[in-house]
């Protein structure tokens, strides 16, 4: 099986029927999840999605099952591309490497439903997408935990190497409601 399995870099997909199957595994990988959370995950709109598939700031990793293609991961170094991520934040926090762009934030791992039963292949498709990072750089994540508890293991086994990890903050999605009193 795993051989059916091909990972393809690159920074501008110019194919537009690539970039349409890419959308329906995008919006089709997240309608689930956000039946289950408040946080909107799969937040690019179509026009969004479009542009960054086109743009050469974003590095795309795109998996093949046979010939089908299946899934992307997007990672990018340009932070201020990201609309939810404070890159000057990051510039302070870690101004070297800031500075020499190994500062990475991954706004998605995307896998088409059917093809996730696949053995590993999340795994392999991060592992492919981090190698190129090198091991002095920093990879910036944001995800619910009440879908993701397993991330940092799912990382792990896609680096293959031990890793530091760190919270930097965390973001709460609370409620509050007035019922009378019985």
């Amino acid at each position: 099986m795993s051989d059916e399995i091909r990972i393809v870099e690159t920074r501008v997909l110019e194919e537009p029927e690539a970039r349409l199957r890419l959308w329906a595994i995008y919006r089709g990988a997240f309608e689930r999840l956000n039946q289950r959370t408040p946080i909107h995950h799969g937040a690019f709109s179509v026009a969004q999605f479009e542009a960054i598939l086109q743009d050469a700031d974003f590095e795309k990793f795109l998996v093949y099952v046979r010939d089908e293609l299946v899934g992307v991961t997007l990672l990018t170094n340009v932070l201020e591309k990201i609309p939810w991520v404070n890159a000057p934040y990051f510039e302070r926090r870690y101004p070297e490497r800031f500075e020499a762009g190994k500062i990475y934030y991954l706004p998605a791992v995307v896998i088409d439903p059917k093809h996730q039963d696949l053995r590993r292949i999340g795994a392999k498709l991060l592992q492919e997408a981090l190698v190129t990072l090198g091991r002095d750089s920093v990879l910036a994540v944001d995800y619910s935990e009440t879908l993701r508890q397993s991330l940092p293991a799912f990382v792990s086994r896609g680096l293959g190497i031990a890793f530091k990890e760190e919270i930097l903050d965390h973001l709460v999605y609370q409620i509050f409601y007035y019922e009378e009193p019985s």
